[in-house]
């Protein structure tokens, strides 16, 4: 795991000094498969970013329950990670899951449960189900999919989702545009 730092991640941290909103970035996946790797791939392009000290970037590989720890204190996590739809390859989608109406964590997972969309989603859908039982959620969750291609063995993405990296960083970049202020 990766960390690019502008704050400090501790369990129940407050806001940081400025007061601005706490953001994380967190790209998820295994590089080792191919376009399963699209989250830490598109984390490590974040990083090469000039971002504000309220926000951090973090590659995530395949971790699960350890977003407990880090989504504490945060108030907006953005996560990016392969999402399997069935659409075309490359194909990127946008999912809100607004912690304020309750149960979207715990429903989203009794979905994937039945349809598994992402490889490793189980880990990091317990790990956010289990925050927001313990009310350790942000208030806002995005989720910035990407549908994959190949998963197999191998370290580079295909073409079509390779062609998609620089997409990807714009809607990170536009999701968080409201929330960022300029050093």
């Amino acid at each position: 795991m990766q960390i690019k730092t502008g704050t400090s991640l501790v369990a129940g941290a407050e806001k940081n000094r400025s007061g601005s909103r706490r953001i994380l970035i967190l790209g998820v996946g295994n590089i080792l498969l191919r376009d399963e790797g699209i989250g830490v791939h598109a984390a490590k392009e974040l990083q090469k970013q000039n971002l504000p000290a309220n926000v951090e970037v973090i590659d995530g590989g395949t971790m699960g329950l350890d977003v407990l720890s880090l989504a504490a204190g945060v108030d907006k996590l953005v996560i990016v990670d392969a999402l399997r739809s069935g659409r075309k390859p490359g194909a990127i989608y946008k999912i809100y899951l607004n912690t304020e109406q309750g149960d979207g964590i715990r429903q989203l997972f009794r979905q994937e449960k039945q349809s598994k969309i992402s490889l490793h989603q189980v880990g990091l859908l317990d790990g956010l189900s289990l925050a927001e039982r313990i009310n350790r959620l942000p208030e806002e969750i995005v989720i910035i999919g990407v549908e994959p291609g190949v998963v197999d063995y191998g370290l580079e993405l295909t073409e079509q989702v390779e062609r998609k990296v620089q997409e990807i960083i714009k809607k990170v970049l536009e999701e968080i545009q409201d929330d960022i202020h300029t050093k």
